[in-house]
């Protein structure tokens, strides 16, 4: 029997259930507004029974009734609920109804109508549901009862999750900025508001939360003034209330009474829809001031030590040239006059005495060389250059100049460089020859016998740079392992005791590694006791865009099929030798026994034999006697001698052979000598008493008017007997004044003009030259002990047309004289 309410005025009790809920306007527990909005809808409705079903996750809902505490919560499977799912309006049941679960009807007490309400916002959902014992009539001014309750119930649901939003916003606002170390203020632009947190509480001595403006206001004034930089921050602040944005930072604030305090101040505009304002942060900086300030003082001692460490290099690289100078001009004097003394009619115990003092003054050169190069390196002042040049030409001039040393101790000198090597590279030549000349250097002094072996090949390859590594492998006595970390430092040697046998500044092996490290490589050594020591060093350098690399571009067709006979005794040189011949398309077979080597020809056709000179049981002439008696003249034989070697009581023999060629061999000589099969005139020994003139001098043709400038009388000697030599006559002269005054007199085509002399310069008298005399001026060529690449620049800046070094090397003394002259009688 339906339940009668024709005498309720629905409309008043929804109005009068909207007034009650609507007293509410702070933050309230959801929960609790949710049981307040039960009991106030059980009354106004007449319900037996009021709850709430709230969903807690997938697996669990939570019962709630109006009066219920949290510990009281009764919890049900969200299945019961399954009924409700797809409602967003309120839903009128008179029970019993088939759909619903018997959980549910349980929960009321076998209830005859059920209204339900969901309650839904975005992180949860829930149903509060109003329970009648007996039927009532759902009349419209009943729905539309329920329906102004339901709309009531979901806005102080909403209100109810935005006050906790903001109450959850206040604590973590207020965690975040009562918790960080720097003072922190807002001040709206209204003035009727303003916020400081605890820390600026303290700085300012106020209380902290909301303060009134003004005595903020009076706060930061009061601070302000007790600042040792008040006028500092009273311009700044001017600055930050005239400018645009209001913004400021790194705005210091500094306090000196009763102890040192620096504050660093911020000031940032905040900006809504609705509120304007400023926030300010005072950081407390001054152990970072006191840092900075450390800091500035210690760059000021630092700048000054800088400025006197560069004044020290300064006077060092002085004093270095200076003494570079002082002891090259001596130096000239004894290796010019030494080599003048070579080319004079000597018996042979003089010669000898002349060769051990020209030997030990290169030796004496060596040694400052090796000082003067460490010294730039150390200074910094030492730079590479870039230019290109064929990397064979690096192992060609090394062994050049180091060949007669090898053969003094019978030492063979091989070298190999691996095809994929680029052919031409672009790089510092003279300081990549300086490497290779002081490894092969160490590898010959510490080698009694045996063989010298030079390789570079191809150890890797990013874009087009080539990562080059070199090796110098000797067969000498061999690093101990507890000496080897003595062999990059300076001044240091594996042996310095007063009693080792070899000497040495021991510079050589540390401006090597400099070296090395300054084209982007490294270097180390692996070595035996007693069986060798190979050096390796890698280098980071860019091949040239000419030829890429190191081969033929083709096979020649001269050789292609072409087979050799090679003899040596030396089995490294056979497998080099083979290996290049095999390149070039042809086939040789390596003997390491010339008996073995004379056998083989019976059996096979050679077009051309390759002998060594220096074998054990037959030496190269023996052999190639041999060969001649036994076969005749059937093929072309070549010697393998060393720096020249052929013994004197065996000259009738040379007709035996095509060629003669020095070792080590040349690559490109090499093929060139089997493509042309040609002879060649061995290179003699130079006799006592035979006058020795520098292989590229020629006697000019017509003479030069050579006026020479030289205050030290020993050098002037040096200079004309060495335009003598070469049917030159000259002009002598001491200093600058003398050669302006021989300039008026007489023209000349070539001024040789040393650097340092008394009165006048080199380098002034140069500039007067060319001050006076223009384009028809002379050649003028300096001659100094500067060894510096300064002292080189500073004579073309002063406009001088060339340079040579002291002590003179005289092929190169003579080289410059030849190019001269060619040039002024064009």
């Amino acid at each position: 029997m339906q339940q009668q309410y024709t005498n309720i005025n629905w409309a008043k009790r929804a109005l009068n259930f909207i007034a009650r809920l609507g007293i509410n306007d702070s933050y309230e527990h959801w929960t609790a507004i949710m049981q307040r909005n039960m009991a106030y809808l059980q009354e106004a409705s007449g319900a037996d029974q009021v709850m709430l079903i709230k969903y807690e996750d997938a697996l669990t809902a939570r019962v709630i009734e109006k009066d219920s505490a949290d510990g009281d919560s009764v919890y049900i499977s969200p299945e019961i609920l399954e009924v409700f799912n797809d409602g967003h309006q309120p839903k009128f049941y008179h029970l019993p109804v088939g759909a619903f679960k018997p959980e549910l009807l349980l929960l009321f007490n076998s209830p005859a109508a059920l209204v339900m309400l969901p309650v839904k916002q975005l992180d949860f959902t829930s149903y509060m549901l109003l329970v009648w014992q007996n039927d009532i009539d759902f009349s419209e001014d009943f729905v539309e009862f329920i329906n102004a309750c339901f709309s009531k119930i979901n806005e102080t649901a909403k209100l109810a999750r935005t006050y906790y939003s903001l109450e959850e916003l206040k604590v973590r606002f207020n965690a975040i900025l009562q918790t960080v170390p720097q003072s922190i203020v807002f001040i709206d632009d209204t003035g009727n508001n303003s916020w400081v947190n605890e820390e600026a509480a303290k700085l300012f001595n106020i209380d902290g939360g909301n303060v009134e403006p003004a005595r903020l206001s009076a706060a930061m004034q009061q601070l302000r003034a007790k600042a040792s930089n008040k006028e500092d921050i009273f311009k700044r602040g001017m600055q930050l209330f005239q400018s645009k944005d209001k913004r400021v930072k790194d705005w210091q604030w500094i306090f000196t009474e009763p102890d040192l305090f620096v504050l660093n101040v911020c000031c940032t505009p905040t900006l809504s829809k609705h509120i304007s304002g400023m926030l300010w942060t005072f950081d407390d900086i001054t152990q970072q001031y006191l840092f900075d300030q450390h800091l500035k003082d210690l760059n000021v001692q630092l700048e000054e030590k800088s400025r006197l460490a560069d004044a020290q290099n300064q006077a060092k690289s002085e004093f270095l040239a200076n003494m570079s100078h002082e002891i090259r001009t001596p130096m000239n004097g004894v290796i010019g006059m030494t080599s003048l003394l070579r080319n004079t009619q000597l018996n042979e115990e003089q010669f000898d005495f002349v060769e051990s003092i020209r030997i030990s003054a290169d030796s004496l050169l060596e040694i400052i060389n090796e000082i003067l190069d460490f010294s730039k390196i150390e200074s910094g002042k030492l730079e590479l250059e870039e230019h290109p040049f064929f990397i064979h030409k690096i192992v060609e001039e090394t062994y050049d100049l180091l060949a007669l040393r090898a053969h003094d101790k019978g030492l063979d000198l091989l070298y190999v460089i691996e095809p994929d090597v680029p052919l031409e590279v672009i790089g510092d030549m003279t300081r990549l020859r300086q490497i290779v000349v002081n490894l092969v250097g160490n590898a010959i002094k510490f080698t009694d016998h045996g063989e010298i072996l030079t390789s570079i090949k191809l150890a890797n390859k990013i874009d087009d740079i080539y990562e080059l590594e070199f090796s110098v492998k000797d067969s000498g006595i061999g690093i101990p392992e507890d000496k080897m970390h003595k062999l990059f430092n300076s001044f240091s040697q594996v042996d310095s005791s007063t009693t080792r046998k070899y000497g040495g500044t021991g510079l050589g092996l540390a401006i090597s590694a400099r070296l090395v490290e300054k084209m982007e490589g490294r270097i180390w050594v692996e070595s035996e006791v007693n069986v060798g020591t190979t050096f390796k060093f890698t280098i980071h350098i860019k091949a040239s865009t000419g030829v890429k690399e190191y081969k033929p571009v083709k096979i020649p067709k001269d050789l292609a099929g072409k087979r050799a006979l090679i003899i040596d005794d030396n089995l490294t040189n056979l497998r080099i030798l083979q290996g290049h011949c095999e390149h070039w398309g042809m086939h040789a077979d390596i003997f390491e026994h010339g008996a073995d080597g004379i056998k083989a020809i019976e059996h096979q056709h050679y077009d051309i034999a390759i002998i060594d000179m220096l074998m054990p049981d037959l030496n190269g002439i023996e052999v190639a006697k041999q060969i001649v008696n036994k076969y005749g003249n059937k093929m072309p034989l070549v010697l393998f001698s060393s720096v020249g070697h052929f013994p004197p009581e065996h000259k009738k023999d040379l007709n035996l052979f095509t060629a003669v060629v020095d070792k080590p061999i040349k690559q490109s000589y090499f093929q060139k000598m089997l493509m042309d099969k040609l002879a060649q005139a061995p290179v003699q020994k130079v006799e006592p008493g035979t006058p020795v003139i520098a292989a590229n001098v020629t006697v000019p043709d017509t003479t030069l008017s050579v006026l020479v400038a030289e205050d030290n009388i020993i050098n002037q000697k040096i200079v004309i007997k060495a335009l003598q030599n070469i049917g030159q006559t000259c002009d002598v002269v001491a200093n600058g004044l003398e050669v302006l005054s021989s300039l008026q007199r007489q023209h000349y085509d070539i001024v040789m003009m040393d650097v340092q002399m008394p009165e006048m310069d080199g380098l002034q008298a140069t500039r007067k030259i060319i001050e006076e005399y223009g384009d028809n001026r002379p050649v003028i060529i300096a001659m100094t002990a500067g060894a510096y690449e300064k002292d080189r620049e500073e004579c073309f800046e002063a406009g001088m047309d060339d340079y040579i070094i002291k002590p003179f090397d005289f092929e190169d003394f003579y080289q410059k004289i030849n190019f001269w002259k060619g040039k002024i009688n064009k």
